[in-house]
Parts: structure tokens; C-alpha cells; sequence
């Protein structure tokens, strides 16, 4: 009864953390090997993919925040690498991307009660 709904703040907050550390070392790789042949967005997408496919199964909210997240990306990507060397440009916009995608999931996933997001099974 007194159940909360949608995804927990503190738990997308680990979520977070991790995909800004995993930014941080693809960055760090990338910059070793001069950015050839990967993308530092790979594997946040993937960390990212798995955990909704596992965990949380909000399409509306999965569709708001891949929207919202892509446009920062692509905006930050514009303004960032104008300053920055590219890897380093990619690295933060797909950071910023990430932390905005994940706010509005976390957002959009506590708006309407899960019978009407819920998981398919």
C-alpha cells in the first residue's frame, strides 16, 4: 500500500555515479590510444540499456529520457568540442546527456502509476 512508485532517485543516482566513472576510464583508454575505433558512449549505453531491460521496464519514461538525453548530447557535443580536443568534447557531452536522461526517466517513471508503465512480461 504505502509502496513507492517508479525508480528510486538514490538508486538512479548510482546509476549515475557508475556512468560518469565509466566515462572517466573510457575516456582515460581513448585518450591512450588517440580515440581509434570506439566511442566513449558505447559503454554508458549499454550499462544504461542493461539496467532498464533488468530492472525497469518504463517505455513513456524510456522514450522522454532518450529524446531529452540525445539533444543535450548533440548540443553539448557542438559547444564542447569547439573548445575541447574531441575525445574530451564526446566524453562530456555523453556525461551531461546521461545525467539529464537519467533525471528525466527517474521523473517521468514516478509520474503515472506503473500498472500504466509497467512491465511487459
Amino acid at each position: 500500500m504505502g509502496e513507492r512508485r517508479g525508480v528510486h532517485w538514490r538508486e538512479t543516482g548510482q546509476i549515475l555515479m557508475l556512468s560518469w566513472m565509466v566515462c572517466a576510464v573510457a575516456w582515460g583508454i581513448l585518450s591512450l590510444l588517440d580515440g581509434t575505433g570506439f566511442h566513449v558512449a558505447f559503454p554508458v549505453v549499454v550499462i544504461l540499456a542493461n539496467w532498464f531491460w533488468n530492472r525497469h521496464r518504463y517505455w513513456a519514461a524510456a522514450a522522454a529520457a532518450a529524446c531529452a538525453g540525445s539533444v543535450v548530447v548533440f548540443v553539448l557535443t557542438d559547444l564542447a568540442r569547439s573548445h575541447l580536443d574531441r575525445i574530451a568534447a564526446d566524453t562530456l557531452a555523453t556525461a551531461g546527456g546521461t545525467t539529464v536522461a537519467l533525471v528525466v526517466f527517474t521523473g517521468a517513471s514516478r509520474l503515472a502509476s506503473p500498472a500504466t508503465w509497467s512491465k511487459v512480461t
